[in-house]
């Protein structure tokens, strides 16, 4: 098969809005899930609800240390009338020993022998004491689909006799296109260029409990991408395919994306990640990413970050942190800005400082943060006041200076 490769990217971009909405509206989440051991469940998200499968506590136990007694014999008791008991010991938490119903505190009565005492009040039934079922009761529901397992959790359920539990799957296809790309492994020539980016994903995916599958290097064979996406797409959730969506002269991927489905998109109006493309496969989203580091990151933190987050996948609430710009962050006509900053405290204000453009991996090493600049807005100018979004998220306002000066 001859094919002729794209050499433009659609002058009609579509906006960041525009694509975000149309992403986010055409693609369900998938009921994909599995049981696994409670004990290692920590950072999952349940896939159905949770029941309890015992009663808490499942007898009546002591409240505090001191005397089982039977309430009923001690309705005469006073300062002045004190009466004796039979009254075996019980200690904080101990079950109440059958026939006892209620408590009286250690300090509170006198005891005249090991099994005997002196009480001076009353009690009535089930004073000082822990009601069964008071923690929680068989068949109550512990937590809904759609929670994100705590290590608290794990220790309530196994104490509540869930020893295994039903949590959500999410798998991602991850592959390089280009006669190009090797291995990580493999000592670069020249002219060759190490598939990086399949890894850097993969482990970002990884950290929020995506499970991505990374398939060897597709040549620029069209038929082998077509190939390669109908593989992916049945055994995947989401694809992505690093490469082949530019201005490249030998760019298939979009062509074997548009054959194998319905091509929503090619092109969006943001910076960096303008050539991100995506194609609907059997109902499932396949993403061509953009080759640059520092593109790929800002489609899978702006555009397929927020579609996983509709999936249930945890990934955590943005933070964000104000400062003043130290440097102008200038506008492109049409297009939303994802620029890296660093975030650094120096004489008690925090101070945002772009990333100087450089090609490589250095400029997302760099990074602290990202200042979003929307299509239409102004020039950010120096001294300005501006909300970035910390890469790493629950971040605390800051006390040091970055390494990177």
């Amino acid at each position: 098969m001859i094919a002729i490769p794209r050499i433009c990217i659609n002058s009609q971009l579509l906006s960041f809005d525009e694509a975000k909405s149309l992403i986010l509206s055409s693609f369900k989440s998938p009921n994909n899930r599995t049981s696994m051991p409670t004990a290692d469940s920590c950072g999952y998200v349940i896939a159905e609800p949770v029941y309890s499968q015992r009663t808490n506590p499942p007898l009546i136990l002591s409240g505090p240390d001191g005397i089982a007694v039977r309430s009923g014999e001690t309705s005469n008791a006073s300062e002045n009338n004190p009466v004796e008991v039979e009254a075996p010991r019980v200690n904080t938490g101990m079950p109440l020993p059958e026939g006892y119903d209620a408590v009286i505190a250690v300090e509170e009565i006198t005891a005249v022998t090991d099994t005997r005492s002196l009480i001076y009040k009353p009690v009535s039934s089930h004073q000082n004491t822990i009601a069964k079922g008071v923690d929680i009761k068989k068949g109550d529901l512990l937590f809904d689909c759609g929670h994100v397992i705590r290590a608290f959790d794990v220790g309530a359920m196994l104490s509540y006799g869930i020893l295994d539990v039903s949590v959500k799957t999410w798998k991602v296809g991850v592959v390089a296109t280009g006669d190009e790309i090797i291995s990580p492994y493999t000592e670069p020539k020249p002219g060759q260029i190490v598939d990086s980016n399949s890894y850097m994903i993969a482990s970002a995916l990884r950290q929020f409990g995506v499970t991505p599958v990374l398939y060897p290097v597709l040549n620029d064979d069209p038929d082998a991408i077509s190939a390669g996406i109908k593989t992916m797409i049945s055994e995947c959730d989401m694809v992505l395919i690093f490469g082949g969506s530019s201005a490249g002269s030998k760019d298939y991927t979009v062509d074997a994306m548009e054959q194998s489905g319905t091509l929503l998109f090619h092109g969006v109006a943001m910076g960096p990640g303008k050539p991100v493309t995506l194609a609907q496969v059997n109902n499932k989203p396949v993403f061509g990413m953009p080759g640059p580091s520092i593109s790929t990151m800002a489609v899978l933190y702006e555009l397929i970050f927020p579609l996983l987050s509709e999936w249930c996948v945890p990934i955590p609430s943005p933070t964000y942190i104000k400062g003043i710009l130290t440097n102008p962050v200038p506008s492109i006509e049409g297009f939303d800005i994802f620029r890296l900053v660093r975030v650094r405290s120096e004489n008690d204000k925090t101070l945002i400082t772009p990333v100087p453009w450089v090609f490589g991996h250095m400029m997302g090493i760099q990074a602290d943060a990202i200042l979003h600049k929307k299509a239409g807005s102004d020039t950010f100018i120096q001294g300005q006041e501006v909300d970035v979004r910390m890469v790493e998220p629950n971040f605390s306002e800051p006390s040091w200076i970055h390494a990177y000066q």
